[in-house]
Order: C-alpha cells, then structure tokens, then sequence
C-alpha cells in the first residue's frame, strides 16, 4: 500500500516512477492518457510535492501504437528495451547517479520484483513507494478478490485531468545503445530504421544463449 512521507525533505525530493509495461500494462477498455495523470493524483493526494517523472519500460514494439502515443502525449516517457522486466531495475538503479536522495522511487510491476528493486534503493538512502499491498501479491497480481492490483490501482477513483502537470516527456531505445528523442513520430519512425531491426534480433540471440551484449 502507498504510503505517505515520512519527512519534509522526502515529500519535497523528485520522485522518478517506472512502470513495466510487460508486467502491468494498461486494462482493456481502459483510457491510457489516465494513467499517468492518475499516478501523480495518488501521489499528490499523500503529500508528496516534489517533480514527478514517469517512465513506462518495456518491448514497446509490442505495444500498440496508439496506446504509446496516448501515455506520450499525457506526459509519460517511453524507454524501449530489450528485455522487459528485468530491465527495469537496471533503470531504477542508473537513475540514482544523477537522483540524489531522498529522492523516491516508485516501481510498478509485479509485487515481488518492485520489492526487491525498491529495497536496494532504500539501502542507498532514497524513499522507496510500493503501489501494491505486497503481503497479498501472487504470481498473477490478484488481491484477495481475484482481480488484478494494477487494475484495481488504477480504478480506484481516477482524477479528470488527462495529462499531467509537468510534462517533460521523451523516448530512449536501449536496444540501439540509448537513442533518443523528444517526440512520438520520432519513436515510431526509430523503431522502423534498419539499425533498429537489425540490433533487436541481436539482444534476444544473446539472452537465449546465456550472454549479454556490453
């Protein structure tokens, strides 16, 4: 469950928030320009002031387009990688070199992972943020009703804003070595260049043989 801060400095820190796409993506039937805005409302509403960033993570290629351009143009950075949810921790952690705390981190993903990716920036100083109950996550992300956390987290009483208030948003594919840019067509175009069709096969050969590519 989220809680609130527990000191002046921490409500007033930054707050970075990754979202894995893989693990909890957006319900059918449901508006994705909400899901940023509805993010920071949760947050807002506990106290927290401080710059909010939300990034969703993940094989967006495999996410239809109008879904990312949707989160994209609400205020919510897009960070194409190779591999998913095992990526997202590897943000999180890169992001406390230029993050200082007690800055906050919020990971949306299976309760089991965002614990443990949380927990190892609470170890450095930072204010870790648990969007679910995580005594009652299962491998399914089911509460004790059978219905999906992300799903419940994200219904619960959304706000009517549609974008969130300080929108910075960009895009970075991780699978070319961290390109980037600053608006939606960009992305989409990126993700049908030839060094992009080339480098993608790459990661997974490597992945399914053990290695990692530098």
């Amino acid at each position: 469950m989220m809680e609130r801060p527990t000191t002046i400095e921490v409500a007033e820190a930054a707050i970075a928030v990754y979202w894995d796409m893989k693990m909890c993506p957006v319900p059918d039937g449901y508006d994705a320009r909400r899901v940023g805005p509805f993010i920071e409302w949760n947050l807002r509403q506990l106290g927290y002031t401080g710059p909010i960033t939300i990034t969703a993570v993940g094989l967006l290629s495999d996410v239809p387009e109008q879904i990312l351009e949707a989160l994209f143009s609400s205020g919510v950075s897009l960070s194409n990688v190779p591999y998913g949810t095992r990526d997202v921790a590897t943000l999180v952690l890169f992001r406390t070199f230029d993050l200082p705390p007690p800055a906050s981190f919020m990971v949306i993903s299976h309760p089991e992972d965002a614990a443990l990716f949380l927990d190892l920036v609470s170890e450095r100083g930072y204010n870790p943020i648990f969007p679910f109950p995580l005594k009652e996550a299962a491998a399914h992300l089911e509460d004790d009703d059978g219905k999906p956390l992300w799903e419940n987290f994200l219904r619960a009483e959304p706000p009517e804003e549609d974008k969130c208030s300080e929108t910075g948003q960009s895009w970075v594919c991780r699978v070319c070595h961290g390109v980037t840019g600053r608006d939606f067509q960009s992305f989409i175009t990126h993700l049908s260049t030839p060094k992009h069709i080339w480098e993608f096969p790459r990661w997974h050969t490597y992945a399914t043989s053990g290695n990692q590519i530098p």
